[in-house]
């Protein structure tokens, strides 16, 4: 089934491939730096912090300043998904990055889903998979006890990045294919809500995917997804009494 992802994309994709600095891997983009190199020379007289002759702060104002990898981390994913809306994705891309090298689970994910995708830089499924799986090694294990707060569209992202390494494990994008671990990472995504990922998991069960057989856990997911508003031909006899839930 199509990654949602690859159609919220597709808005300023093509642009931002044309324009996009030349980009081979990740270790090729190691230093925040490296984001602003072509910048252009600083205004004569000017300094670091502002205008021309500005007085430097001092050290306490510098410490009070300061913030935690993680405050660091959630602010380059702000900026970046900021940069995603506005259709700038080798911005989006770039911060998202920061936001991986601070240790940030969904800064890692969308870092890993640009570089399988080309979303401002060169497609790299072996390294993108790295990274989808850093996040997964921090985020899915506390998916199911997650706080009900978290809710809206911050979830929905999250289930359907995790989603994403199921399609990994299911496809080999990166690494070996396991249907086991594929159902797994699509259960997960199903139980936040996503509906590809109900509809694929459900496809999991009625084939043996993976999982054991069972048509009714099948029937179930299947319907989660219509209600959704999934189209899935050949699938009326979900709706049958005999395959509903005991």
């Amino acid at each position: 089934m199509p990654s949602r992802y690859l159609q919220m994309a597709t808005q300023g994709r093509e642009t931002a491939r044309t324009n996009r600095p030349p980009v081979d891997s990740y270790y090729s983009t190691l230093g925040d730096d490296n984001l602003f190199r072509n910048a252009g020379p600083m205004p004569e007289g000017a300094s670091e912090f502002g205008r021309p002759g500005a007085r430097l702060p001092t050290t306490q104002q510098l410490q009070a300043k300061q913030k935690t990898p993680q405050e660091l981390g959630d602010e380059y994913f702000q900026k970046a998904v900021n940069f995603h809306e506005q259709g700038d994705l080798v911005s989006a891309t770039g911060y998202f990055k920061r936001a991986a090298d601070k240790h940030n689970p969904l800064g890692m994910l969308f870092y890993g889903l640009s570089l399988r995708h080309g979303w401002g830089c060169q497609p790299n499924e072996n390294l993108a998979f790295v990274f989808l799986q850093k996040a997964g090694e921090q985020v899915v294990p506390h998916v199911k006890d997650m706080d009900p707060a978290v809710a809206g569209m911050a979830r929905e992202e999250l289930a359907m990045a995790i989603y994403e390494l199921g399609q990994s494990y299911r496809h080999g994008w990166g690494v070996s294919r396991n249907k086991k671990t594929a159902a797994y990472y699509f259960e997960v995504s199903a139980e936040l809500g996503d509906a590809d990922s109900q509809a694929d998991l459900a496809a999991c069960y009625e084939k043996g995917d993976g999982v054991k057989r069972d048509m009714k856990k099948a029937a179930h997911y299947y319907r989660l997804a219509h209600k959704q508003g999934i189209e899935m031909f050949g699938t009326s006899w979900i709706f049958k009494k005999k395959y509903e839930s005991d």
